[in-house]
């Protein structure tokens, strides 16, 4: 059984928890809450908790010389936490039902960002990027949701969650040029829904599993290795902090009924990590 506990029960759950991400410098957690339009920070030695309310949609966020970047529903935005101003880096001409998705910073400080399609009957048009400067380039289109990246301990490959088909690719990376190649499947989930994902020091990828109430760690050859049970349904984002996993997630589209079930749903948890004969 995996120590897995709720980070801090005082705070709010979150309808729809995202984008987890450490700044080590500092020793606080970000987080987002995509549908309430939320950025949290958390510091995690003194549980001190500071949380700002957005304009749009906000999926991921990470803070850069006093400042916050953050990917809103239809780009990226310096934001100022004093003055509350957002101010537009590299903003797309998406249509409606669409919006930026999960985010992730390479190993080398390049951000990584998807689209979704948030229609009812939506249709693979959905796209990865990568920004450079002040544009948001398109990698690659084809996807329903563009979700969860991570990168091989060394930097030489990218993973990329395509949810919608319950795929976890791989392709090889350039980190002087943030280019990928050779794009593979690392693993198909029958059933599966990856969302975020991470890499612990061995080179496993960790994905967290929406709808199915867990995290899946893969080997870099895409074997099963281990599974964390949580007491949630829907897992969304992961990051790896020495031995604590750092787990959002989300109540959206529960039931009221399921909700009292779940009652810590969209809550962020912490596990102990590596697992038992996981190096």
């Amino acid at each position: 059984m995996t120590d897995i506990k709720v980070l801090d029960d005082r705070l709010p759950p979150d309808q729809l928890g995202e984008g987890a991400f450490w700044d080590g410098e500092a020793g606080t957690l970000y987080w987002v809450d995509i549908e309430r339009y939320v950025v949290h920070r958390y510091y995690v030695e003194t549980a001190a908790h500071q949380s700002w309310k957005l304009s749009k949609h906000v999926s991921f966020a990470y803070p850069q010389d006093g400042h916050l970047i953050l990917c809103l529903a239809d780009g990226v935005y310096r934001f100022d936490p004093e003055t509350g101003i957002e101010t537009p880096i590299a903003v797309l001409n998406l249509p409606n039902d669409y919006r930026l998705n999960d985010g992730k910073l390479d190993p080398f400080g390049r951000l990584w960002l998807g689209t979704i399609n948030t229609s009812e009957d939506p249709a693979e048009t959905a796209a990865l990027y990568v920004l450079r400067g002040d544009v948001l380039e398109e990698v690659e289109s084809g996807y329903v949701n563009a979700n969860g990246k991570a990168w091989s301990p060394d930097g030489q490959v990218m993973y990329h969650a395509d949810t919608d088909r319950g795929t976890i690719w791989q392709y090889d990376y350039d980190g002087e040029t943030g280019t990928v190649t050779g794009k593979r499947v690392l693993v198909k989930i029958p059933e599966g829904n990856p969302d975020g994902l991470c890499t612990d020091q061995n080179g496993n990828i960790i994905a967290a599993m929406y709808g199915d109430g867990c995290l899946k760690v893969y080997s870099f050859r895409g074997d099963e290795k281990a599974q964390i049970d949580l007491p949630v349904s829907n897992p969304t984002s992961c990051v790896l902090v020495g031995s604590n996993l750092y787990v959002t997630t989300a109540y959206d589209g529960l039931t009221e009924e399921e909700r009292k079930q779940a009652p810590d749903a969209g809550r962020v948890f912490v596990a102990r990590y590596p697992l038992p004969n996981d190096g």
